[in-house]
């Protein structure tokens, strides 16, 4: 009776260990499958700000534009899960300087930039800006870069014309109002409170049509040189993994040689 015992004793430590065992490995295999899961989902804020005709709010009030168009299909492509926001683009940059898995766009790949950011380029053709004035200002006569700084500019601040400003002379509080994004730039311009805005051709006139004026308020005085101009680009936050950085560039690569 007693040998009994103790075979019914052993085979129950026997069924139990057993159960650890198959516990353990479908802890295991549910341990990777919830890894592998996350991994596949990692996600990216992509950050921009309003600048027509790259990146900017359509009527119901979507991020759209020519580069957005692009960095949603290298995403997609990347399989990455993403969100869109747009933001003042000081406050873009603070994100995308600072934070984990941050994209910004479309962002100029400027020499004081360059060790900021992961970069990928390019992802719109370069178009230059013009010098607009108001077109009853006849006064205004600009011929050359030197020029400008005869008169007050507004530029949007930490923006790739906001620097271009500062190096060719112009100063903030005097001749060099600096604002918090393009609209505002425009409302100087046409309030008469400055006297020269540096922008695409397609977003003043865009400007102009949303507040009901014709293109001929304005006139164009100079492009500035092509010689100022860096890639348009995407760029990523450095504190990204380098793996999701090179997942994203390989997909650009891929979409921009098609």
């Amino acid at each position: 009776m007693l040998l009994l015992v103790l075979d019914v004793f052993l085979l129950l430590v026997e069924l139990l260990s057993l159960y650890q065992f198959l516990a353990g490995i479908s802890f295991l295999v549910f341990t990777l499958c919830l890894s592998n899961s996350t991994q596949a989902k990692e996600q990216i804020q992509v950050v921009t700000e309003n600048w027509y005709p790259y990146n900017y709010l359509d009527e119901k009030q979507q991020v759209v534009g020519q580069s957005t168009t692009l960095v949603k299909q290298v995403l997609r492509a990347a399989e990455v899960d993403f969100t869109f926001d747009l933001y003042p683009w000081t406050r873009a940059m603070n994100l995308a300087k600072t934070t984990q898995n941050v994209l910004i766009y479309t962002i100029l790949q400027t020499p004081e930039r360059q060790s900021m950011f992961h970069w990928i380029c390019p992802i719109a053709p370069k178009n230059l800006h013009q010098l607009y004035r108001l077109s009853s200002r006849s006064d205004i006569d600009i011929t050359s870069e030197q020029d400008i700084k005869n008169y007050s500019v507004a530029v949007t601040r930490d923006t790739f014309l906001h620097k271009l400003m500062l190096k060719l002379g112009l100063k903030e509080g005097q001749n060099l109002q600096v604002t918090g994004d393009d609209k505002i730039n425009a409302t100087l311009l046409l309030a008469g409170r400055v006297d020269i805005l540096p922008e695409l051709q397609s977003s003043v006139y865009r400007q102009l049509v949303t507040q009901g004026l014709d293109k001929s308020y304005v006139t164009p005085l100079l492009s500035l040189a092509a010689n100022h101009y860096p890639d348009y680009c995407m760029a990523l936050s450095k504190p990204t993994p380098l793996e999701l950085v090179e997942k994203i560039r390989a997909a650009h690569q891929k979409i921009t040689d098609q």
